[in-house]
């Protein structure tokens, strides 16, 4: 069911608003089989209808004019009713039924946060400590080796002066050697003797100066390379043992990590069925008080029908067959059921000014 053309020419947008409502919930009765509110749904919306002065007939697609000429898209939501002893009483809407509210929508639980492996920071923390401990290796080295390198460069100085000392101890040997053969009055094969000798002495005192210079700075240069040595030594373990620290960080992380989503998806699992049954609950209520509220409302526009059939029957009574306009009934119904009082009741008719003389004497045969 919807909405027609009439509906959108003679209700204004207040009882457009409230028919919608009531043609929603009349398909949504439909829908599951509901005839009782379909039912009602249909009389709610033919009140609506009746404001307007027609009728949608029993399938609310069609028209039927109460007698004013159609309904008027600005006439007020409330429309004058005639009193109830007028042959063209039409009965005052009933209250609205209540109009079903929408489920709440499903309960959407909060996603639980889990702990991420910090792995840069980590990274970042052990490289600016190998940094630091390369550097105060290298700060160490190059101490020492400055020290054995500046030790190295005065050898050549030390032993050059002893050289000098020895030359300068055979000269001065030789001086007085040659003042004691002069004095002694020794030969000059004596003299060129002792000077041999001196000179073979001399000779041999530089040789073991040399030696020992030399011997110095193969010691200097052994311990300048078991010092490069160490140090290559010590960068290479403390890298390796920074390496192995980090490791170790990293492991932790992600052992955290794996810890933390274990926990956070039994948490996230408690969390789901808390707002699963919250949901449930929510659902259950409101379609609780949805049914509730429709039975009532159903309720009412059965009293509603009820009192409007008494009504049309009373009027009827008098031979005013209109209150069943209101009720759904077609034009052609309510003619047929006008003639057939006329026909049982022709003196009445004739007073109410439903039929002439004529036919009063026609139908009574005088």
């Amino acid at each position: 069911m919807a909405i027609s053309i009439y509906d959108e020419q003679f209700l204004n947008d207040e009882q457009k608003k409230r028919l919608q409502a009531f043609t929603d919930a009349w398909n949504e009765a439909n829908a599951r089989g509901d005839k009782a509110a379909m039912e009602a749904a249909h009389a709610a919306a033919e009140r609506v209808r009746a404001e307007a002065n027609y009728s949608g007939t029993m399938n609310g697609g069609g028209f039927v004019d109460f007698g004013s000429g159609g309904g008027s898209a600005n006439q007020s939501a409330a429309p004058q009713t005639k009193p109830a002893d007028s042959p063209t009483y039409t009965p005052a809407p009933a209250p609205d039924p209540y109009v079903p509210a929408p489920l709440p929508d499903p309960y959407e639980p909060a996603q639980l946060p889990s702990y991420r492996p910090q792995t840069e920071a980590v990274n970042r923390l052990y490289d600016a400590r190998r940094e630091a401990a390369l550097a105060a290796l290298r700060s160490a080295f190059e101490a020492n080796a400055s020290t054995l390198k500046a030790e190295r460069a005065e050898i050549p100085g030390v032993f050059q002066t002893q050289r000098n000392a020895a030359a300068a101890q055979s000269e001065q040997a030789g001086r007085s050697f040659n003042e004691y053969a002069a004095a002694s009055g020794l030969n000059s094969g004596t003299g060129g003797q002792a000077a041999l000798a001196r000179s073979n002495r001399l000779q041999g005192d530089l040789s073991a100066l040399g030696q020992q210079e030399a011997a110095e700075q193969r010691k200097l240069e052994s311990q300048l390379s078991q010092l490069k040595l160490q140090y290559q030594n010590d960068i290479a373990s403390a890298i390796a043992q920074g390496e192995f620290e980090r490791a170790e960080a990293l492991l932790e992380e992600y052992r955290r990590a794996e810890e933390s989503a274990v926990t956070t998806a039994q948490a996230q699992a408690d969390e789901n069925y808390r707002g699963w049954q919250s949901g449930m609950t929510g659902a259950q209520a409101a379609e609780k008080s949805r049914r509730e509220r429709l039975q009532d409302a159903e309720a009412s526009a059965d009293a509603a029908r009820k009192e409007a059939l008494e009504r049309a029957g009373r009027l009827a009574e008098a031979g005013d067959f209109s209150g069943y306009l209101a009720l759904g009934y077609s034009q052609a119904e309510t003619e047929a059921m006008r003639q057939a009082w006329i026909a049982k009741n022709p003196a009445a008719a004739y007073r109410a000014g439903l039929i002439t003389w004529e036919e009063l004497n026609r139908l009574t045969g005088k």
